[in-house]
């Protein structure tokens, strides 16, 4: 059964009480005020309009009745002639309870093919009305489209139009359900930062080429004070862009928060980065909250990129937010590849970005009165330095030393006395720029030595973000490879193969019967030989004629 038929069948039954125990005083007085006129319209033998217009002719005249004129004097007027109709029809339908000002007369009965009209209407498919009702006729119920309409509407709103069936749950919970207000008045800044990450609406020039290209935004965000404290950017959401807005805010602002509240992503859910050993959140004792994934509402940077792109995206030509103007923007597009038009370049999107920046760490704080972001996180920060005030932040992973050596990434490592390592799990620390050294921990963190590059495979670049450049051209190559395969496939008509023909041509085939040689059987004695002599010529030739 149907979810939605579940819920119906399990609303509360209205009780039907009587309109006139519950009405006050002054409603029923007016209601029979009303019942006066109405009697006395339907005894006098007119027609309703008649029977109204000699009413107003005889208290202009003054040849009414006392009950009559105090009832007109009660209710203030003679009603309308649309008025009139209405009242009596109520009365002859309900009675006195009829008149009863804001009547709605009585519960109706659900129909029939209610159960199943809530079934069809909440489908996957969310169909119309008209195709319910049409479905209904088929099933045999008499229904309309404006009687399923009106049957629909007078639903709860989880059952109606809007209902999280047709919807889907996660949009109705997010529009229509109550939400926590969430206050930040009792964090202090520094404490706990928010980071996500966040596809630009915007086309800029890319660096390389010179097309198109949307890029990611990397930011965290303080949760206590609203200022970014770190971002980069990047082609994607990874791990070293997470790493690297987060080491910057650590090193800019000489400060390790205690905690970090992000979501699911790869970029943060890495072994680079929460590996418990090796992670960058290990190396800085950070507690790190995880979102509930599909809950992207619950993030305070939401906001902050909702408001980033209303006062930075919208002042380039090339935005492609959820409100841009899509004709004009493929026009814009088709220009820049005909080269009668340039897309703003990525340094000009980062300087409109950090004056952007500074404008919105000035601003009023949305919670702290009297005071701007910025005011807040200075005054309120208490710092906890790191270690070192001048580091390079290397990701690290767990090596096993071998014969002096370690091998990582393809590379191979060696240093003096590493021999006396050999066989045991140490962690490494290393450059994504500079593959030429390693550095060397503990599994506790304790720093041991420096190891030096000793040998790698060719044609390995020095940097291994540089190779993961590579990585990622290669997949791409290999994905437009199989597409054009694809693609030449679908046009080669030759390659169109008529099964039919082929099962036809693949049949078994009849051996061809042996024919036994046919047989005659003669006698030579039967043949008869018969002589002819030879034929005498009819004309005399003369052979002295050939000589002349």
């Amino acid at each position: 059964m149907h979810p939605a038929v579940i819920r119906f069948n399990n609303l509360p039954a209205i009780v039907s009480q009587s309109a006139w125990s519950e009405a006050s005083d002054k409603a029923r007085k007016t209601a029979q005020n009303r019942t006066a006129l109405v009697k006395h319209w339907l005894s006098s033998g007119l027609s309703v309009d008649k029977a109204r217009t000699a009413l107003i002719e005889s208290i202009n005249s003054g040849l009414v009745t006392p009950a009559i004129h105090q009832a007109v004097t009660d209710l203030g007027k003679v009603p309308t002639r649309a008025t009139a109709f209405n009242w009596v029809n109520a009365y002859k339908l309900e009675g006195v309870e009829g008149l009863l000002p804001k009547h709605k007369g009585r519960m109706p009965a659900q129909p029939k093919w209610a159960a199943r009209a809530l079934e069809l209407y909440h489908c996957i498919n969310s169909p119309s009305f008209a195709l319910v009702a049409e479905d209904l006729k088929k099933l045999g119920f008499d229904a309309t489209a404006s009687q399923v309409r009106r049957f629909i509407n007078s639903m709860p709103h989880e059952l109606g139009p809007q209902s999280p069936y047709r919807m889907g749950a996660k949009l109705y919970r997010e529009k229509h359900k109550d939400f926590i207000i969430r206050s930040t008045a009792h964090i202090a800044p520094g404490f706990i930062y928010n980071g996500d990450g966040h596809q630009v609406d915007v086309y800029v020039a890319h660096p390389k080429t010179g097309k198109a290209w949307r890029f990611e935004l990397t930011a965290f965000q303080d949760v206590a004070s609203r200022c970014i404290v770190g971002w980069e950017i990047s082609e994607s959401e990874n791990a070293i862009a997470t790493m690297t807005a987060l080491t910057r805010a650590i090193q800019t602002h000489q400060h390790i928060p205690s905690m970090l509240y992000v979501d699911n992503g790869s970029g943060y859910r890495s072994k680079m980065m929460s590996d418990d050993c090796c992670g960058v959140y290990a190396q800085f004792d950070i507690e790190v909250i995880f979102a509930i994934p599909g809950n992207a509402r619950a993030k305070w940077i939401e906001r902050f990129f909702k408001h980033m792109e209303e006062h930075v995206g919208k002042r380039f030509e090339s935005y492609c937010g959820p409100d841009h103007n899509e004709r004009e923007k493929l026009k814009l597009l088709n220009d820049v590849k005909k080269g009668k038009r340039a897309l703003p370049s990525l340094d000009q999107w980062i300087a409109e970005f950090k004056a952007f920046l500074e404008h919105y760490h000035n601003s009023p704080h949305p919670e702290i009165k009297g005071k701007t972001r910025m005011q807040v996180w200075e005054e309120g920060l208490i710092q906890e330095q790191p270690a070192i005030a001048d580091f390079v932040v290397l990701p690290r992973t767990k090596v096993k030393v071998a014969r002096g050596q370690i091998k990582l990434h393809k590379r191979v490592y060696t240093a003096d006395y590493l021999f006396q390592f050999n066989g045991k799990e140490l962690v490494a620390g290393y450059d994504l720029h500079d593959d030429t050294y390693l550095v060397l921990y503990e599994q506790t963190g304790e720093f041991i030595m420096n190891c030096r590059i000793k040998n790698k495979v060719e044609a390995l670049p020095t940097s291994r973000i540089e190779e993961a450049d590579l990585k990622r051209l290669q997949g791409q190559e290999k994905r437009i490879q199989n597409q054009l395969s694809e693609k030449r496939a679908r046009a080669d008509q030759k390659r169109v193969i008529d099964v039919d023909a082929v099962e036809e041509l693949a049949a078994d085939v009849d051996a061809i019967p042996e024919i036994e040689p046919e047989v005659l059987n003669m006698d030579l004695s039967d043949f008869e030989v018969e002589h002819f002599e030879a034929a005498q010529a009819n004309y005399q030739i003369d052979l002295g004629d050939l000589h002349e």
